[in-house]
């Protein structure tokens, strides 16, 4: 509940200390007033009307703190609210003491520390006072034997409103200048405490720093013991392998000779290579002559075969010429051979020659007939012929491209034979400068050998320097942690 408190703002607090007086004040007055009903003092309407003057201003004020806790507004309508039940109490009461009624009002708005709602609470409290009053004179209630009544009853209204506002004046100086001296105390102490955050941000941010040094200082004594651990082990390891070492290497000796000896003979294989290849390339060479010359022969009888066709057309315009003329020759003898019947006797000569003539045109006829059928045998021999000799021409330029791939396979392989026999002797030269760093890595083995035993004695060494290293980083590291952990708590 305190807790809750603390948190409250200033109005809401003071919202809460008014309301609960208020209910109640509230709540006494409605019940004093419903016993006089009961005892017969007030009549019901009486009562009534200042039951819905108490309450009506309260249920407001309620209403408006449930809405907002820190309203403003409700100290307005607390104020307003009872002023009117004050003026309707003061205007009808019998009896004149029932004024004080504007004490507890006016002490319930002091924490406020509002000025102008205290003067309109008191303007308001002194003006009823003056009414209640002039109408006391005027329906006689009131005579000049009540003047001391009177007089103190104005005095005591008049007061508590200047005192209530010279209060609240005063409240409003002392707590002006409570938080401007707290604001005071608030800057130095927040000064103070930026200042001392600082310095704790400085040494936990340089203890954290140390410690990261730390920690790779850890691991780097860790890491340095574990290599001068490995070191020695290997160390040993290394003299045994270097022995190792110098026995493949003896033996490399022996590869490399036989690699150097290889390398001859392939040499020599090479030589022999191009030299083979040489002749090769000079045959296919006279190859391309020979089938460029076959070309250009088939090429000729081509072109005679062609010529020949033509002439085998020309002699079979010969033979239909023949053809015209057996069959002209055979309606003359035809002819011939009627006239002589005609003539009788004196035509048998003439029919003699008709007859010869028919007999000639028939045999010019068969002859014909025989040389046409030469004639087409001939073309279909020079018709095969000349597919032959096409044939054997697309032949002849398919071994013309042949061989010139040949030709330039040869000069590739030529090439290439000359590059193997060039990389041979490098081969050879690598192979001779191979044995000579191999005598230099028998040499330097025996070296590595008397340093790696000498390194071994010197890890040893180093190994316990190590550990005693570890053991002064954990100590430090520890310490750092307390001094980490004490500033982290100073910066909470």
């Amino acid at each position: 509940m305190k807790l809750r408190l603390n948190k409250m703002s200033a109005t809401h607090r003071v919202n809460v200390s008014a309301l609960i007086s208020y209910t109640v004040m509230v709540a006494i007055l409605l019940f004093a007033y419903v016993l006089e009903l009961v005892k017969g003092s007030r009549t019901l309407t009486y009562t009534l009307i200042f039951g819905v003057l108490d309450l009506i201003p309260w249920a407001l004020c309620v209403m408006i703190f449930l809405k907002d806790r820190r309203s403003k507004v409700m100290k307005y309508v607390l104020s307003l609210g009872f002023s009117f039940l004050y003026a309707y109490v003061l205007l009808t009461a019998a009896v004149p003491t029932t004024f004080v009624y504007i004490f507890l009002i006016m002490f319930l708005i002091i924490p406020y520390g509002d000025m102008k709602l205290c003067i309109i609470t008191g303007a308001l409290a002194i003006v009823s006072n003056v009414i209640s009053v002039a109408i006391g004179f005027t329906s006689g209630s009131l005579t000049t034997d009540d003047l001391a009544i009177i007089e103190i009853q104005l005095i005591s209204v008049l007061l508590s409103a200047v005192f209530s506002c010279l209060a609240t004046r005063v409240i409003g100086q002392v707590n002006a200048q409570r938080i401007e001296e707290l604001n005071g105390e608030k800057v130095k102490s927040d000064e103070l405490l930026a200042t001392t955050l600082e310095l704790s941000r400085g040494i936990s941010d340089d203890i954290d720093a140390v410690s990261i040094r730390m920690e790779q200082l850890d691991k780097s004594v860790n890491a340095t013991k574990d290599s001068m651990s490995d070191v020695s082990m290997g160390a040993n390891e290394t003299a045994e392998a270097m022995q190792v070492q110098l026995l493949q290497t003896e033996e490399i000796v022996e590869h490399v000779n036989k690699v150097k000896q290889v390398s001859k003979i392939i040499a020599e294989d090479v030589r022999q290579t191009e030299e083979t290849i040489t002749i090769g390339k000079d045959n296919i060479n006279h190859l391309l002559d020979y089938v460029n010359k076959s070309e250009e022969a088939s090429s000729t009888v081509a072109a005679k075969m062609t010529e020949l066709t033509e002439n085998t057309e020309k002699m079979n315009s010969i033979v239909d010429m023949i053809n015209s003329v057996t069959r002209q020759t055979s309606m003359l003898s035809l002819n011939a051979s009627i006239e002589a019947a005609r003539a009788g006797e004196a035509g048998k000569g003439f029919a003699v020659v008709a007859s010869e003539i028919s007999s000639l045109a028939k045999q010019t006829s068969d002859a014909t007939i025989s040389i046409t059928e030469l004639i087409e045998e001939i073309a279909l021999s020079i018709d095969e012929v000349f597919k032959a000799i096409n044939l054997m021409m697309e032949s002849n330029k398919e071994q013309n491209k042949s061989a010139e791939t040949m030709a330039a396979n040869f000069e590739n392989i030529e090439m290439s034979a000359r590059n193997i026999y060039d990389l041979s002797d490098d081969l050879e030269n690598v192979i001779r400068n191979l044995a000579k760093s191999n005598e230099s890595i028998v040499e330097s083995i025996n070296n590595v050998s008397a340093i790696t035993e000498e390194v071994s004695a010197r890890a040893n060494e180093t190994l316990t320097d190590s550990e005693k290293d570890a053991q002064i980083v954990d100590e430090m590291a520890s310490v750092f942690m307390e001094l980490n952990e004490k500033a982290k708590k100073l910066n909470q």
